[in-house]
């Protein structure tokens, strides 16, 4: 059975509410941290022991190019409005041809915490990008089946 190589960094999509939602430039993907609770049992020695605390979803930033994305910048304007549409966004990492999924990173409950556009530059060849932060309630790992090489 051939060894399945993991998807390059460059080969990935973003999906909105399960609909790709434009051509994203750049991702800084979701992450969590888990704070820790440590404490001594009467008895256990000077070892102490860790408990899980609470669980802290560091902000994921999507990058497009400026002006493409009316959608997004419509969602944003409904959180700055105080009616916060909350949405699901999934990072969805592809294989080596850039076809197949391999796997899923839903952040589920989003809201845009941030937006912002690059510096504008006459003197450079960079294109505009604007760029989106993103806070979730629950992230949620999902790989692919492997495929089965006599199929």
């Amino acid at each position: 059975m051939p060894t399945k190589i993991p998807g390059n960094a460059y080969n990935f999509r973003v999906d909105i509410d399960n609909q790709i939602s434009g051509l994203f430039t750049e991702v800084t993907p979701p992450a969590v941290d888990i704070a820790t609770i440590e404490y001594r049992e009467g008895g256990g020695g000077p070892a102490a022991r860790v408990l899980p605390g609470r669980v802290i979803y560091r902000p994921a930033r999507l990058l497009w190019g400026l002006g493409l994305s009316q959608d997004l910048w419509t969602w944003l304007t409904e959180a700055m409005a105080g009616k916060p549409a909350y949405r699901d966004v999934a990072v969805i990492s592809l294989d080596n041809e850039g076809t197949s999924p391999t796997a899923r990173y839903e952040m589920r409950r989003c809201l845009p915490s941030a937006w912002s556009m690059s510096d504008l530059d006459a003197s450079g060849h960079r294109f505009a990008i604007e760029s989106m932060e993103l806070r979730y309630e629950q992230l949620v790992r999902v790989l692919s089946p492997p495929q089965d090489a006599g199929a």
